[in-house]
């Protein structure tokens, strides 16, 4: 199931999110953009980096209010970050404002942190490994499970603070109710889907603070109460990373580990290199992807302030906490907080060297001096750039030192300087580039085109003939009344229709000129019949005059002949 999709419309292609992602779970293809499921950790890196909001995640808002309306028994499990992520008075006006949303019972997740380092101190002090690792964070599960499957062995296999809380409310208030975790965590809403049984649906801070905003409630304006179960100075610490562990741990659990904090994607990678190569023994250690940990999760609301404002704030609530508190009852050694971790398959297309050769050279890249590596395209290298391209990932176009040689190249100089307008069309016959005598005939008003149906310009139906008949290439004289000119029109399909080429040939003049030719010779051949027609007529006037004088002169005549052989005769 994707958690994460794109909004084409959106996106400029600015590769700042396939520039973050660790995996390279984001293909940018000429036609598509996509999150490649399999490869994705779901850190939510990508979405904090898009400056357009052209990337959104899976949403359970609308679930949550229906759920609310239909009068379920709500629950609400949230994250202790809340004390940092929200700007409030008292972090008591947090519990208010839930339950004005509607919510049953409001509690915090720190409950469920609390119940996980229980069992996470029994599993340590028993435990014979090389090396433990942590099972807090859902998305450095799934780096392990995807690309470390190696050392799946020293994760600790107990649940994560959010699912333990969820199977623990479930035990307290019954099956029947719809438990809600509300952070900043991305990865929490697939390990959600993933574990059934204990969360119901997950909202981010971002998405509360909006149905905060959407229903007109102020944080600072509530009348704060208590929330429903108290929680521990411990469990509440966990979003600022390493307090599940303190300084006498080391003799107090188990002597053998040395206790070690990792937060950041590329530090959990250097780290889980070594370990799986066998580098290091005896760590017992807490990884969390996010740099400065759940503080820093990828959906904090907008008004957050920075990392360190909010940790601040956070330190300050847990200051003012209890170390210990009365809970509730919770038995630990049920089965439900028993989690198997198994690797995962991840899509890794076989690619071989002669391929990537090829597509080295058809970048440009001749010799290892030609490989930039400047990381443009969002790949650290010019040879994964080429591995992603040979897997269908990325494309050869999307890769700037070769648009910019394309740009200086001669094509690009005459695709820029000639007369005629030029248009690049996508399949759905909409506009992609075009050159500037295009813009000078048909875009007075200099506005981005991209996009545009070419229809709103030209609107001839050669772009259909063309695709509906199958054509490489068609040719038509067609006249644009909005500009009111004539053009010759030569249209090119490229790549089995997906690209077509316009190229329009401005033959008013000629025309004009044309219908000039026609009309002298129309009014020469008038001008021409006329005299003819006269001239016929004096032919047959002077036939005419012409033919009565010689009837005249030969009455005439046949008089005199009988005159001359009457008097001859006698």
């Amino acid at each position: 199931m994707k958690f994460i999709e794109f909004d084409v419309e959106k996106c400029d292609e600015c590769f700042k999110c396939l520039r973050v992602c660790p995996t390279k779970a984001i293909a940018f293809t000429k036609n598509r953009r996509h999150i490649i499921d399999d490869l994705c950790i779901k850190c939510g890196l990508c979405q904090l980096q898009c400056p357009h909001g052209a990337l959104t995640i899976k949403l359970d808002l609308q679930y949550v209010k229906n759920a609310i309306l239909a009068g379920k028994r709500v629950v609400a499990s949230i994250a202790p970050s809340f004390a940092g992520a929200f700007k409030m008075q008292e972090t008591g006006q947090m519990a208010s404002a839930l339950r004005t949303l509607g919510f049953f019972k409001v509690e915090e997740t720190a409950r469920g942190a609390e119940i996980i380092s229980e069992l996470y101190e029994t599993r340590i002090s028993e435990s014979k490994l090389d090396n433990i690792i942590t099972s807090c964070c859902p998305s450095s599960n799934d780096l392990i499970q995807r690309y470390y499957p190696e050392v799946l062995p020293y994760v600790i296999p107990v649940v994560s603070p959010m699912l333990a809380h969820g199977f623990d409310l479930k035990t307290r208030y019954g099956d029947d109710i719809v438990v809600v975790f509300i952070g900043p965590c991305l990865a929490k809403k697939a390990e959600a889907v993933e574990i059934e049984d204990s969360i119901d649906a997950v909202i981010t801070f971002k998405e509360l603070e909006n149905w905060f905003s959407e229903m007109h409630i102020t944080l600072d304006a509530c009348e704060p109460i208590s929330f429903d179960t108290p929680t521990t100075r411990r469990g509440k610490s966990y979003p600022l990373g390493g307090s599940l562990w303190k300084k006498d741990l080391k003799t107090r659990i188990n002597p053998q580990y040395q206790y070690m904090h990792v937060d950041g994607i590329e530090n959990c990678r250097t780290f889980l290199d070594s370990l799986s190569k066998g580098e290091l023994k005896g760590y017992c250690v807490e990884l969390n992807i996010c740099t400065n940990s759940c503080i820093n999760g990828p959906d904090m609301p907008t008004e957050s302030g920075n990392v360190y404002k909010r940790r601040d704030r956070l330190e300050h609530y847990v200051v003012q906490s209890p170390e210990t508190v009365a809970y509730l009852p919770v038995t630990t050694e049920s089965n439900c907080f028993n989690r198997t971790f198994k690797a995962k398959d991840v899509s890794n297309l076989a690619v071989n060297e002669h391929q990537i050769a090829e597509v080295l050279i058809e970048m440009g890249k001749y010799t290892e001096k030609d490989q930039l590596n400047c990381g443009a395209c969002g790949y650290a290298s010019c040879y994964e750039k080429a591995v992603a391209i040979v897997k269908g990932h990325s494309s050869i176009d999307m890769c700037l030192d070769r648009l910019r040689h394309k740009a200086e190249s001669l094509q690009a100089i005459i695709f820029d300087n000639s007369p005629n307008a030029i248009c690049i069309l996508d399949s759905e016959r909409r506009i992609q580039e075009v050159n500037p005598a295009f813009n000078e005939i048909f875009n007075a008003s200099k506005i981005k085109l991209t996009y545009w149906p070419i229809a709103a310009f030209i609107d001839d139906p050669i772009f259909d003939q063309i695709t509906e008949n199958q054509h490489h290439r068609m040719s038509k004289k067609i006249y644009v009344p909005e500009v009111e000119r004539t053009f010759f029109s030569n249209v090119v399909s490229i790549q089995g229709g997906n690209i077509l080429v316009g190229i329009f040939t401005d033959i008013t003049d000629a025309e004009h000129s044309k219908e000039e030719l026609e009309r002298v010779k129309r009014e020469t051949m008038i001008t021409c019949q006329a005299v003819i027609e006269k001239q016929m007529r004096v032919a047959q006037e002077i036939a005419s005059l012409l033919g009565e004088t010689t009837a005249d002169t030969k009455v005439g005549l046949n008089k005199l002949k009988q005159l001359v052989l009457i008097n001859g005769g006698e």
